[in-house]
């Protein structure tokens, strides 16, 4: 949120906003902050049509909002993933890379084996109450955010 109207101030392209977005509040921030869209990473795993394994997703849908952990955060990349005894063990660990862990991401991913790699999922699993259809998730993003906008819009100018 801090980067992205500095951002949308200095570049002539369009600025799609990543990273916590799931619905039509978060839409409306992006779009006062400047970009012209945005990008649902977690909220899209967790869609019927998503080919990721339903333990994955259900995982997510099962998550609270502090069920997620940073990792590699003194090291390129940086990662945000489901919290499990694997993301845990690795959370204060400095002296491994944790990419080394998702060696075995086909088996999470498709399997549905949850202790193969590391799941990865934004803060954002902890608003997400169950896996819908993708025209579900846009069509009621894009509702809401309209109606943010104009609640905004009535509330605060006269």
């Amino acid at each position: 949120m801090v980067l992205l109207p500095l951002v949308a101030s200095k570049v002539e392209v369009p600025v799609i906003a990543a990273g916590g977005f799931v619905d039509g509040r978060t839409m409306a921030a992006a779009l006062a902050l400047g970009a012209e869209a945005i990008q649902m990473g977690t909220r899209m795993v967790a869609t019927v049509e998503s080919p990721i394994h339903e333990n994955w997703k259900q995982a997510i849908v099962d998550a609270s909002e502090t069920d997620t952990v940073l990792l590699n955060r003194h090291a390129a990349p940086s990662l945000r993933v489901l919290r499990t005894d694997r993301s845990n063990a690795l959370e204060f660990d400095t002296s491994t890379n944790a990419m080394e862990h998702m060696a075995r991401h086909s088996e999470l991913y498709f399997g549905g084996d949850m202790d193969a790699a590391l799941a990865l999922g934004g803060a954002v699993a902890g608003r997400i109450e169950s896996i819908e259809p993708v025209a579900d998730v846009i069509k009621n993003c894009s509702n809401e955010c309209l109606e943010v906008l104009r609640n905004l819009g009535s509330t605060y100018v006269k």
